[in-house]
């Protein structure tokens, strides 16, 4: 026998099921995209051990004849495509035929169906991709689709379900992401016979996010380019409102719920330097133009998607978004003045850009707090995330680099025998953001004075997580920190895990949480910001990186919360008393995160630049 040979249907049924079905959330996906396609007006998910047990969705769409039904769960058959002209211009979210035949494939399935014309439905049962039984039922019209005990029949990927509250706090993350691109559709979540949220049809854009954000203040923007018939508008959130992951950056492209980086960075890049390096805006952004202008079949389970134009759609996010900065009202003078460098100043589409402006008869002033003492640390920063995504270059205004500037101590360690950065002599700080010295008969060393904290702070707090000692401050009045569905689902499973990271937590009503006590290192009095920081982490990262990763993560963020901030003024003491402790550091070159702590300007160097030598 040859050594090549046609796999058998069921193989090839396991394998293409692996590509669309990761875990009960990318049911929950396929099978509410198939309710909305078929112009439902509501849609009522159930859900049992996180989706594991049980995914069940039920909607009042048209429903199913006997025979449509049939054709439905066979492989590639669609009634959303026709012929290949029609996959340049498609306007649904499912398309290909895949997903029903998919999912059956790894499930004991059922599907009920009925056309409002009709006087009796039909139900179809399949277990692990075989179809037992065909008959005749009484049901209302619209269909129903039952998907339980997934991956029943291949244990190798049941081995990778997570807990119930992280599957079921992806599987809440993918419908609030549906949600907010189908306004006009009511939806219905119970988790466990519990309702987690009920969203009602025919809500506005700006109502239904209101309801998903709950307190978190979201500004408007919108700006179109007529000529090309397309539009980008949306509700993001101010700079202190940001995030350490881009979880809750909601991007829809024609209604359909995508992830995508370079949509990601244009929107980080409109806010400049108002917002953190590593920290993303949290919000909706809608992108509405021609099917023909986007291909929406790169990627198995249709998350991503890709432009034919990306500089105009580029350029219509960075401008409408700098525009809502500009007459937000958080924004104030100090803001408009270190935004202004940055903002986009227009590209090759700006002439044809439109926007929705609002006047403000008033702004606040949007200001950096400042530090009153080195020790007491009680503001947060953003962590820098060496990811594509973030999509920054600098977190500083442009400018020419030194020639032969580097790390200090790039290419060998310091010598620190004698205290390196305790033995220089400080010049000053310069724009609240560098702390320049003089290294004897060296040069000048610039450092960065977040990176530098942030790098003492983690240290010390991995120190005592590591030795089990990590001690923790009591707060005098507990703090209630409001989640949405998603990420209180995901903090019901994770409470353990914030025990362990110095944070006393218990459940409080639905969707919030009550902290009692934080770690004493941290010495912060409103941990709010940093909870969901660390949520949005584990949420994130759970399942991709081995726990030690995920640990080490986590008290990154956590450092950076609580260290100084860039523009905090620092004066001869509280510069000292840095410099000393970042020389009692292991590894005092680079930030948790990978950024430089410091940069060395030798004497030679400087000469040169000045061509004295």
């Amino acid at each position: 026998m040859g050594k090549i040979r046609i796999l058998p249907d069921e193989l090839v049924s396991k394998i293409a099921a692996g590509e669309i079905v990761e875990r009960p959330a990318s049911v929950l996906k396929e099978l509410v995209e198939n309710s909305l396609d078929a112009g439902s007006s509501s849609v009522r998910i159930e859900l049992r051990g996180g989706g594991r047990r049980l995914v069940k969705v039920t909607d009042d769409g048209p429903g199913m004849s006997r025979d449509e039904a049939l054709l439905a769960i066979e492989r590639n058959s669609t009634s959303k495509l026709r012929s290949a002209a029609e996959l340049e211009n498609i306007r649904t979210l499912g398309f290909r035929g895949e997903a029903l035949p998919s999912i059956a494939g790894v499930s004991r399935f059922t599907l009920i169906t009925k056309t409002p014309g009709s006087m009796i439905g039909t139900r179809i049962t399949i277990n692990g991709g075989k179809v037992k039984r065909v008959e005749e039922t009484g049901c209302p019209h619209g269909t129903t689709v039952e998907v339980r005990d997934l991956f029943f029949n291949t244990p190798a990927r049941l081995k990778f379900m997570r807990s119930r509250e992280r599957e079921l706090s992806q599987a809440v993350d993918v419908l609030q992401r549906l949600a907010v691109s189908s306004t006009g559709v009511g939806f219905e979540l119970i988790s466990d016979g519990r309702a987690l949220f009920r969203l009602p049809g025919r809500e506005s854009a700006e109502d239904r996010i209101k309801e998903l954000w709950g307190e978190a203040e979201l500004h408007p923007f919108e700006a179109e380019a007529p000529n090309e018939n397309t539009r980008v508008s949306g509700y993001l959130g101010e700079p202190d409102s940001s995030r350490t992951t881009s979880q809750k950056l909601y991007i829809s492209v024609n209604g359909r719920a995508v992830k995508d980086r370079y949509i990601t960075r244009m929107a980080t890049d409109a806010y400049g330097r108002l917002l953190e390096r590593g920290k993303y805006p949290q919000g909706v952004i809608m992108i509405d133009l021609p099917p023909s202008q986007v291909d929406v079949n790169v990627h198995p389970a249709k998350a991503e998607v890709r432009f034919r134009k990306y500089r105009l759609v580029g350029d219509l996010i960075r401008s409408a978004v700098a525009q809502m900065i500009e007459n937000a009202p958080w924004v104030g003078d100090y803001a408009r003045s270190v935004h202004a460098s940055e903002s986009p100043t227009g590209g090759v589409y700006t002439e044809n850009i439109r926007y929705s402006q609002s006047a403000h008869e008033e702004h606040g002033v949007y200001k950096a707090d400042r530090i009153d003492a080195f020790e007491a640390h009680e503001h947060h920063s953003a962590p820098y995330h060496a990811e594509e995504a973030s999509g920054h270059t600098s977190e500083y205004p442009p400018g020419p680099k030194p020639p032969g500037s580097g790390f200090v101590g790039d290419g060998e360690l310091l010598d620190r025998d004698g205290g390196y950065f305790s033995s220089m002599r400080v010049v000053g700080q310069v724009g609240g953001l560098f702390i320049i010295c003089e290294s004897p008969g060296r040069g000048a060393v610039i450092i960065d004075q977040h990176a530098a904290h942030e790098r003492i702070n983690y240290e010390r707090l991995k120190r005592s997580y590591l030795s089990g000692r990590l001690e923790t401050q009591e707060l005098l009045i507990p703090v209630v920190v409001e989640l949405s569905p998603s990420e209180a689902e995901l903090a019901r499973g994770c409470l353990g895990e914030l025990s362990t990271l110095g944070f006393e937590a218990q459940e409080f009503g639905d969707n919030s949480i009550r902290i009692r006590s934080v770690p004493a290192l941290l010495a912060i009095t409103q941990p709010e910001g940093l909870i969901r920081d660390i949520l949005g982490e584990i949420g994130e990262l759970e399942g991709e990186k081995s726990m030690s990763a995920l640990i080490d993560k986590v008290i990154a963020t956590m450092a950076c919360h609580s260290s100084i901030r860039a523009s905090d003024v620092l004066e001869g003491e509280k510069i000292r008393a840095l410099l000393e402790e970042l020389d009692r550091c292991d590894f005092p070159h680079a930030c948790p995160h990978g950024r430089p702590v410091a940069r060395e300007i030798t004497f030679g160097e400087l000469e040169r630049m000045f061509k004295r030598t």
